[in-house]
């Protein structure tokens, strides 16, 4: 499996973050796991709308134009819910509920990915 890092303003946020960019990692997702590490992440590509079926533990969800600018944040998304297509999104971002508040991500903000 690919891992990238999270970046923004060329300080490193999250040092793993899964690249789902196949069909299956994408529809694998998160599902089924007990939880995720507090520094990990998955992006989702492509990508503009999200389930949480499955799923254990709350997310914060990052969705992202293809520039990789933060267009919508949805905070704490809970297990067994569908949230809203982002119009103009292509990659989501999951990471663990809280994350993005100790993170300081911001719509607006342009994230980078490295491997």
């Amino acid at each position: 499996m690919k891992m990238l890092k999270l970046s923004k303003n060329g300080e490193v946020l999250i040092n793993e973050v899964e690249d789902a960019s196949s069909f299956f990692r994408r529809f694998m997702g998160l599902m089924y796991r007990r939880e995720m590490a507090q520094d990990h992440g998955l992006l989702l590509t492509p990508c503009n709308e999200i389930h949480t079926f499955g799923m254990r533990f709350s997310i914060d969800t990052v969705a992202l134009s293809k520039g990789n600018e933060v267009l919508f944040i949805d905070k704490a998304v809970p297990p067994h819910k569908v949230r809203k297509k982002v119009p103009g999104g292509y990659k989501m971002l999951e990471v663990n509920a809280g994350i993005c508040d100790k993170l300081n991500i911001s719509v607006g903000d342009i994230l980078e990915f490295s491997e």
